[in-house]
């Protein structure tokens, strides 16, 4: 029989046994959250008075912080394949409950104990049982995984942590399967187990996938619905709604052309009459200030004519030669 160490004060540890029991022992190094193999010898030499009067001292020591928070809840687990489980988890990281939420899961998990074991190791036995069942064969299949706990930045870490164990037992064992792992919302839980369903195929449909449960009949159909059917579904919506975006953003961008397209080309229109228009009026600006080709002169013509005039000084007159007689004489 087993016993999980749920307390150590005054150099003795209580241990909680899988029939309920609570035996007191020696400390011998344990820890808690030990899982301990109890021997019945032990057990059988204890009269019944004496294990009542154990558990009745023991039960003290459970009310303390240690004990209490060991059998108290902190985190939810969920795992969806189609198996759906989810498994109560305490602030120690030991699974404390564990509930199989389908049919699939119920047969998945018979004869499989997974309590008082970490959570990291329990998730990847839950996982390697599920791919002897067959559900990541041919085309694989899809691991959802979700953590929920009033601290979210704790149910985060604790998300990465299991998907990181469960990448781990794909690899090793040549498993062919997506891993998507994170945070659910505390109230999610709660809204979750209302329908019977876990909290990461609740967020699927509510968040993702943006539908509302209205029966418990409508919730049957999800939960027993398998989340690689689930994810399908989303992408599908997404890229439908990616292509209706293409599609408007296309037909927006030429209707802004059209209509961008008129205003263009009359601005255009105005701008060249404009540009006319100017040169029209600087060739009649010109053609004013021109002179007549007749009447233009060399600039300063009737100064330098005057100056030429006044410079040039008078010629005198030249007697004329007298003829020479033939004869030479005078």
């Amino acid at each position: 029989m087993k016993a999980v160490v749920v307390e150590i004060k005054n150099g003795y540890a209580a241990l909680l046994q899988d029939d309920g029991i609570v035996v007191k022992l020696k400390n011998r190094n344990f820890k808690i959250g030990d899982v301990v193999n109890m021997k019945q010898k032990a057990i059988r030499k204890k009269g019944r008075f004496q294990v009542i009067a154990a558990a009745a001292a023991m039960f003290v020591m459970l009310m303390g912080s240690g004990g209490y928070a060991y059998a108290s809840p902190y985190y939810y687990v969920s795992l969806d394949v189609n198996p759906s489980v989810l498994m109560e988890v305490n602030m120690f990281e030991r699974v404390i409950g564990v509930e199989a939420v389908n049919e699939d899961a119920a047969a998945v998990l018979e004869g499989l104990d997974l309590k008082n074991k970490d959570i990291k190791e329990a998730i990847s036995v839950a996982v390697a049982r599920i791919a002897e069942a067959g559900y990541f064969d041919e085309e694989g299949g899809n691991i959802l995984i979700a953590s929920a706990a009033k601290n979210d930045d704790k149910a985060e870490r604790l998300a990465g942590k299991l998907q990181g164990a469960v990448e781990e037992e794909i690899v090793e064992n040549g498993l062919k399967a997506e891993v998507s792992a994170g945070a659910a919302g505390y109230e999610m839980v709660q809204a979750a187990k209302g329908w019977g369903m876990t909290p990461g195929k609740y967020n699927i449909i509510t968040n993702l996938l943006g539908e509302t449960i209205d029966s418990q009949e409508e919730a049957d159909d999800y939960i027993n619905t398998p989340v690689k059917e689930l994810m399908a579904d989303f992408t599908a919506a997404k890229g439908a709604e990616g292509r209706e975006r293409a599609e408007e953003a296309a037909a927006n961008g030429q209707t802004d052309r059209e209509k961008s397209e008129p205003a263009e080309n009359a601005g255009l229109k105005e701008q060249n009459a404009a540009s006319k228009a100017e040169q029209a009026g600087s060739q009649e600006g010109n053609a004013a200030v021109d002179t007549p080709a007749s009447d233009k002169k060399a600039p300063n013509a009737d100064a330098m004519q005057n100056n030429v005039t006044k410079e040039r000084p008078a010629t005198p007159d030249i007697p004329a030669t007298p003829e020479v007689p033939a004869d030479g004489t005078i």
